[in-house]
């Protein structure tokens, strides 16, 4: 039985809101599932399992139906999903009252409900979330009816608000197949039976790396399972060394030719490391007006001569500061706090003599 396992795609969400350089579009999100289907479409895959999710809040009417004709155009594979703690079951959702096209299966009950798919001699196992939060373990502990049938879990969470587990929950439960969903970095938990999704596409810059969908085949004797990546947004970490001779405009210099590097479906989230002078004048909004810039984190750290300070201020609280933070075991913490707190006291002017 061939499947694509995919999660959290967040229909409706605005990628990016707020930002008013390089902005990403809502219908962003629309056009990778539509490349999946069309995939699915193509490689006359069975089932398309979709571990939660699937809408960022509750589904308005409208989304419900284009969903549902996407669906309907696929002429090979059934699509079965569960509801995740975004698109949970509201008493007022309209997941409650729409009649979805003959090949969807939503397993929107709060309890572990079934699909039986007798031409594949399978079973698909799931719940929906019908609240925002589920603290308990509900994982633990299933297990198939039938161990003879090829036996698939779909499920949603992995962290302490949602449905947390381990990787020994899934291990002897009997499921040839566990697909999961919730946490936006996806991989292998156990490999080639438990797979974390991933977001189909990264929601904002903060989901680095690839994301896209899994596909494989399933049999009694054992399973396959492949990552394909979807190119059409990827935010990737990107460091600027930066020392304190430096000037603004060589900054920026320097990050104009790391991007003729960049693929064109890459965003850079930028990272200012090192040291800078404190007369430099570098705005985030300089970098961000760049193509291709996500974002700006500045983790620069002034450029102070510790050693000149203590003589030049030597009997202050300067000195006495820079003394004692020296006499703490140096690690990155220690340095943060020589920088942040001689840069506070430094720059007050107050009574440092």
């Amino acid at each position: 039985m061939k499947f694509i396992h995919i999660a959290d795609t967040h229909l409706g969400f605005v990628p990016d809101a707020g930002q008013t350089w390089n902005r990403r579009s809502e219908k962003d999100l629309w056009d990778s599932l539509s490349e999946v289907f069309q995939v699915a479409e193509n490689e006359k895959i069975d089932i398309i399992l979709i571990a939660g999710d699937l809408f960022h809040r509750q589904p308005l009417m409208r989304e419900l139906k284009e969903f549902n004709y996407l669906c309907s155009k696929l002429t090979h594979t059934l699509v079965v999903f569960i509801a995740g703690n975004h698109d949970y079951m509201h008493p007022k959702s309209n997941y409650r009252r729409f009649a979805f096209a003959k090949n969807v299966r939503f397993l929107s009950a709060n309890e572990l409900s079934m699909v039986e798919l007798k031409e594949y001699n399978a079973c698909i196992y799931g719940f929906s979330y019908w609240q925002k939060e589920l603290k308990e373990p509900r994982y633990d502990g299933i297990k198939p009816k039938d161990p003879g049938k090829i036996n698939i879990l779909i499920g949603h969470g992995g962290d302490a608000k949602h449905i947390p587990f381990r990787e020994t929950t899934f291990r002897g439960s009997g499921f040839d197949y566990v697909a999961l969903g919730h946490i936006h970095k996806g991989g292998q938990i156990i490999r080639n039976r438990v797979v974390m999704a991933g977001a189909l596409e990264p929601t904002d810059c903060n989901d680095i790396g690839p994301h896209g969908y899994w596909m494989g085949e399933v049999t009694k004797r054992g399973c396959e399972v492949s990552f394909f990546p979807i190119r059409k947004c990827e935010y990737v970490l990107h460091p600027i060394p930066v020392h304190e001779n430096m000037t603004s405009i060589q900054i920026l210099e320097q990050i104009k030719n790391d991007l003729k590097t960049r693929k064109a479906y890459q965003y850079y989230k930028i990272i200012l490391e090192g040291t800078y002078d404190s007369e430099l004048n570098l705005k985030a909004e300089q970098i961000l007006e760049l193509p291709g810039i996500a974002a700006v984190e500045n983790r620069l750290l002034p450029a102070y001569d510790f050693k000149r300070l203590k003589a030049e201020y030597r009997n202050t609280l300067l000195e006495k500061y820079i003394n004692r933070i020296e006499k703490l075991p140096q690690n990155m913490v220690t340095k943060q706090a020589m920088y942040y707190g001689v840069d506070a006291l430094y720059q007050t002017k107050e009574d440092t003599r």
